[in-house]
């Protein structure tokens, strides 16, 4: 008998990538396992009912759509308001879990997006096996690379480490999130070292990025000239954008494209034109995702994402798909996947080492890692297999 499973998904959306591509992709999979039923938010109806009748496992992915009152939504203003409003909606989940356990009987509960190792679960008060992730969140500040973020950035990063610091001790949804998990999926091994020792056995890195199928373009940009190097992603200061600017002035021969949007644009323009390098660095601002990979595949030699933080970044795995090397820093979810990290340490030595890793990568062979949706489900099959949460199913996962 297939495994009845229950989903908390807050971020669950098909096409998309980052946390709404993964609660999507994960839930595909999760149904390959077992019957799932997952609960999402109210305002991803549309988007998934609009793919779920050409999806594969639509038999065996049954959708829950919950969300606070229209009056509650006020909370959702600015990073503390997004998460308390995650917060306030995952007490709502975890009553419509509770509800529907009651006719289906559910085998296990599963907290999957949004995920972050601090903020807990409340899936994890169900009395069933609980998987709890992927989650991210482990990744620490590099307190040498302050200087880069601007006051802006620098107050957020203190702010951020002092909630990780202080929730690792106090927070109850985490704490129980921890001990009631039979497997922690992690999407980086700084996100496995963070947990408390008592709970790293239980660890599987496994980051939440999949690719379902391979884009349509394929490279034919090499060994035109000059080089470009392409960034992609938020204009937030943690991303790193300033370093890739900083990077471009020891590499006099590249250009950099950037494609993006967000606050931290207008400081990023004046460093480029403080550093002397505006005239290699074209802002091409926010681009659909069609867009971006003609890009990837028509200009871009190198993608450079120095991002301080990311856990487990959708942008990088599709940059490898076209086989763009990809050149990011050395702790977080980008080497994970397949990038080649440099070594954190002050901003100066930090940007040289960037611009030297761009030359060194235009004659290192691509790396192809596998982030196809089959192989990370058999990643997957195992892990639950090994820590006794399914035994004997034959599930195979759907085309892409």
């Amino acid at each position: 008998m297939r495994p009845r499973i229950v989903v908390f998904a807050y971020a669950c959306e098909p096409g998309r990538g980052s946390e709404p591509g993964a609660g999507w992709v994960w839930a595909r999979m999760i149904a390959q396992l077992g019957e799932a039923w997952v609960i999402t938010r109210a305002n991803n109806r549309p988007a998934i009912e609009a793919q779920l009748s050409g999806t594969p496992e639509q038999d065996h992915l049954h959708m829950v759509y919950v969300d606070l009152p229209q009056w509650a939504r006020w909370w959702k203003r600015g990073e503390i308001g997004v998460r308390a409003y995650y917060v306030l909606w995952m007490l709502l989940a975890l009553r419509t879990a509770r509800r529907l356990h009651r006719d289906i009987d559910f085998d296990i509960s599963w907290h999957l997006t949004m995920a972050n190792v601090w903020l807990g679960a409340t899936a994890a008060y169900l009395p069933l096996p609980f998987v709890y992730g992927p989650v991210g969140g482990g990744v620490r500040t590099s307190w040498r690379l302050l200087p880069s973020l601007g006051v802006r950035g620098a107050a957020y990063e203190l702010v951020r480490s002092m909630a990780r610091a202080m929730a690792r001790a106090t927070n109850p949804l985490a704490r129980r999130a921890w001990q009631r998990a039979a497997v922690i999926l992690v999407q980086n091994p700084e996100t496995r070292d963070w947990l408390p020792s008592a709970h790293q056995h239980k660890a599987q890195v496994l980051p939440n990025a999949v690719i379902v199928a391979e884009p349509r373009a394929s490279r034919d940009r090499v060994g035109r000239e000059p080089p470009v190097a392409l960034f992609a992603g938020n204009l937030l200061p943690l991303k790193g954008v300033a370093l890739a600017i900083r990077a471009l002035s020891y590499a006099p021969d590249w250009r950099l494209v950037i494609c993006g949007k967000g606050s931290d644009e207008r400081r990023l323009r004046r460093l480029a034109r403080r550093l002397g390098v505006a005239d290699r660095v074209e802002f091409r601002g926010w681009l659909p995702r069609e867009q971006l990979f003609n890009v990837m595949s028509r200009e871009a030699d190198v993608f450079l994402f120095p991002s301080l933080h990311d856990q487990s970044p959708w942008v990088v795995a599709e940059a490898l798909t076209f086989g763009l090397p990809v050149i990011c820093l050395e702790e977080g979810g980008s080497t994970v996947l397949g990038g080649t990290g440099v070594k954190r340490s002050g901003v100066r030595a930090t940007s040289q080492a960037l611009a030297g890793a761009l030359t060194a990568a235009m004659g290192a062979p691509p790396a192809r890692p596998e982030l196809d949706m089959p192989s990370r489900f058999e990643i997957l099959h195992r892990v639950l297999m090994r820590h006794g949460l399914i035994s004997g199913v034959e599930a195979a996962p759907g085309p892409g």
